[in-house]
């Protein structure tokens, strides 16, 4: 009788000790999957809904395979790109579907080493999951307390109206949001090429002036020494005369959203596309020309590609599919200079550039960084001012050598945000920082003759009643100053609605 009690305590002791080594693997399955997802952490409650919802789904064959680890692999996929830039977004699906190969190569290459433990240790828990856990699963009546308590927690957050917010939800709601609303846009941007401008243009001063707008490309104010950056990032901007706006920001942290909203009229969350820099400038009587170092076409447009089509003349350095080339900003150079020596003064050229585009070290072309730091990247980063400040010098070279009136307007669609990973500074996207879109804004021309610096607070909202303004363009419909938020308020688009800007977090740029 004692020999058969210490059997069945052995077996007893021996089958909770597996259910809790069971458990525990879900538990830390879990862990790493909120991570790879790419959420910061997760509370007790996320914890305890993906475990219980593994596990649960696990006891099926059909669902484990058809579900459980398509899931976990999804994750795995995704976690490099979740350490970088967070949960799903707007961002993130647009360039999933406008990179081409090139880029993608880019990608995996500025993704920090580190990032790639974290897909390898959501597949390794797969394997500790196949290998500990699915061998035996538990059956559907042993499992029922957990199905329990997982309904418990489920109707729990829904009573309290928190169940979006528990990770595994969240991230799944994000990612088909995103994705609708990048089809969204696109429909509205396409459908937006149809109609005709609307442009009624009451007086243009004399079109003897040519006008040179270069879109630059992720970068940060701060971080340049035309506004007080202690490193010299900017030497050719330090010293010429100019209008330089010091408190410019853009419409939309990445340049999927923030171009088509700058470069066109909009409201905040819809651009009215054949409203744009370009026709507006067509109906002034300027003829028009894109230059462009950034994708045309490919399987997906991108949406200022479709503004340039607008153009009179365009050309495009890449024609956005595989075989797209690492072309160097400074091939853009001899497009100007061929238009400008065969042309007589009236025009509007809009250069499009790579600018500080991540990888940052490959847009120095070859060149070795100017500046040295331990975190390379930075130094990359830093150097790629310098090489867009090169280049807006030659261009304002190549206008003085006319020696006809011009102006020279220059912004860049968007900032970047600073991200700690594995103890070393990254320069990523993100909506949630002012600093990703605190981007500089400045006018020269060939009648300055001091440095103004403008403080008052703007927006690229506005950058289309700025270029009217310096072309001497009155226009009397549509309205240039489409209210975008109440007063007092500095609106931008985060990716999913219109937010305060004043109210976004602040991001002090690193100091070599």
């Amino acid at each position: 009788m004692k020999t058969h009690t210490a059997i069945l305590n052995k077996l007893h002791t021996s089958v909770t000790l597996y259910a809790l080594r069971d458990l525990l693997l879900f538990v830390v399955t879990s862990l790493i999957l909120i991570k790879s997802m790419g959420y910061g952490g997760g509370k007790g409650v996320d914890i305890i809904f993906i475990s219980l919802t593994l596990l649960l789904l696990s006891i099926s064959p059909l669902t484990r395979y058809f579900l459980v680890i398509p899931y976990i692999i999804l994750c795995a996929i995704y976690a490099p790109v979740g350490m970088i830039y967070g949960p799903p977004s707007v961002a993130v699906v647009s360039a999933l579907f406008q990179t081409n190969r090139v880029e993608a190569v880019e990608f995996l290459h500025a993704i920090p080493t580190g990032c790639y433990l974290l897909p390898f240790a959501t597949l390794m828990m797969l394997f500790l999951l196949a290998r500990y856990c699915w061998r035996q699963p538990l059956s559907a009546r042993k499992a029922m307390p957990f199905f329990l308590i997982l309904i418990v927690v489920l109707f729990a957050r829904i009573l309290s109206g928190n169940a979006g917010n528990i990770k595994l939800i969240d991230f799944f709601s994000s990612l088909m949001s995103s994705y609708q609303s990048y089809n969204r846009q696109m429909i509205e941007i396409n459908a937006g090429m149809l109609a005709e401008p609307r442009w009624t243009i009451d007086s243009v001063n004399s079109n003897q002036t040519n006008y040179v707008i270069i879109v630059g490309e992720s970068m940060r104010r701060d971080y340049m020494s035309l506004f007080g950056y202690p490193t010299s990032t900017t030497p050719f901007l330090d010293r010429v005369n100019g209008t330089f706006y010091s408190n410019y920001i853009s419409t939309a942290p990445n340049t999927f959203e923030s171009l088509p909203r700058t470069l066109a009229l909009s409201d905040g969350k819809i651009s009215y596309i054949s409203d744009n820099i370009v026709t507006l400038a067509k109906a002034a009587g300027l003829h028009t020309y894109w230059f462009s170092n950034q994708g045309l076409l490919g399987q997906f447009d991108a949406p200022v590609s479709k503004i340039a089509m607008f153009s009179d003349e365009y050309q495009f350095l890449k024609k956005g599919d595989y075989q797209s080339r690492n072309t160097d900003d400074d091939e853009l150079l001899p497009l100007l200079q061929t238009a400008l020596a065969n042309n007589s003064p009236g025009n509007l050229y809009v250069l499009h550039i790579m600018g500080s585009h991540s990888d940052f070290c490959e847009r120095l072309g070859g060149e070795p960084p100017v500046f040295t730091s331990s975190n390379t990247e930075l130094a990359c980063y830093l150097s790629t001012y310098r090489k867009t400040d090169r280049f807006i010098e030659h261009t304002y070279q190549m206008l003085q050598d006319t020696h006809s009136p011009f102006k020279l307007i220059y912004f860049s669609d968007h900032g970047l945000s600073q991200r700690t990973i594995d103890g070393k500074v990254y320069l990523r996207h993100s909506g949630d920082t002012r600093q990703n879109y605190e981007v500089p804004l400045l006018v020269l021309s060939d009648t300055d003759r001091q440095r103004i610096f403008v403080d008052e607070p703007h927006s690229a909202f506005e950058f289309i009643r700025l270029f009217a303004r310096q072309a001497g363009i009155v226009v009397t419909h549509p309205e240039l100053n489409m209210r975008v938020a109440g007063p007092g308020k500095r609106p931008t688009f985060n990716g999913q609605e219109m937010v305060d800007f004043d109210q976004l977090a602040n991001d002090p740029p690193e100091l070599l």
